[in-house]
């Protein structure tokens, strides 16, 4: 009798260690994921603001894609980021080549600003922009799902003066 009540308390505590357990690792992963995110965001907006900021002309100015054309060493290059919806990806595409900036992304939107501060749909007119997309990361079913949304600071198109 003493040994089953024994195995019986065991089993409780050994439960509870591993519930204890199982839960410190969900919320040390969902937290590795929002980190990983966060750090992946403003890489990337780093990145856009200091492309926009060079920028002399807008090529194609969308909510969803942006093309632009910056002075480099040497002449021009031509800059652009294209969101797709399909596989939730952010691609930078330059005389590199492309590249995936942000992955696991749930929307993408680039609003246009003229310099009175409204919001404008012509890129002749546009003089500042803002960017906004929310990412997840991990699965809600195993309770590491993280969700980052990030909207920008408007960006200034600095070389207005250049731009065409």
């Amino acid at each position: 009798m003493e040994l089953l009540v024994a195995t019986s308390i065991s089993a409780f505590v050994f439960a509870g260690i591993l519930a204890a357990y199982l839960f410190v690792g969900r919320n040390l992963t969902r937290l590795v994921n929002f980190q990983h995110q966060e750090v992946e965001s403003r890489r990337t907006l780093r990145q856009m603001t200091e492309d926009v900021g060079a920028a002399i002309n807008l090529t194609t100015a969308t909510a969803t894609q942006l093309a632009l054309t910056k002075q480099a060493s040497g002449g021009t290059t031509t800059v652009t980021y294209a969101y797709s919806s399909g596989d939730g990806t952010l691609t930078r595409t330059d005389a590199a080549g492309a590249r995936i900036v942000l992955t696991g992304l749930t929307a993408f939107t680039i609003t246009y600003y003229n310099e009175r501060g409204t919001a404008v749909t012509q890129k002749q007119s546009v003089k500042s922009l803002e960017f906004a997309f929310s990412s997840a990361s991990g699965t809600a079913g195993s309770g590491t799902k993280s969700s980052y949304q990030t909207v920008s600071p408007r960006v200034v198109v600095r070389n207005k003066a250049l731009l065409k």
